[in-house]
């Protein structure tokens, strides 16, 4: 795994960490947008880049999990050919 899908990863967990385990706090309010965020960039992501995940290699569902998971990152790696080719 890429340090760039690495870092992804870590926004992910943190967010929700912060979301789930913040309480009132400031830190939960941050944590609660800065996931939302996530879901909705890479939601709009999975259909931008859909017609061009159809054609990658390996199946079209775990792909689609990729982008969604790693947004551009992945698009970046599956076009250069450096990334995890199957989609699983």
């Amino acid at each position: 795994m890429s340090p760039q899908k690495i870092a992804v990863l870590v926004a992910w967990i943190a967010s929700a960490a912060a979301m789930l385990l913040g309480g009132d706090s400031i830190v939960a309010t941050i944590g609660t947008g800065i996931f939302g965020f996530l879901v909705v960039a890479h939601t709009i992501e999975c259909v931008v880049f859909l017609k061009e995940l159809k054609a990658a290699p390996g199946p079209l569902g775990g792909q689609l999990v990729q982008v969604f998971l790693f947004g551009v990152v992945h698009m970046q790696e599956l076009r250069a050919g450096t990334g995890d080719q199957s989609g699983a």
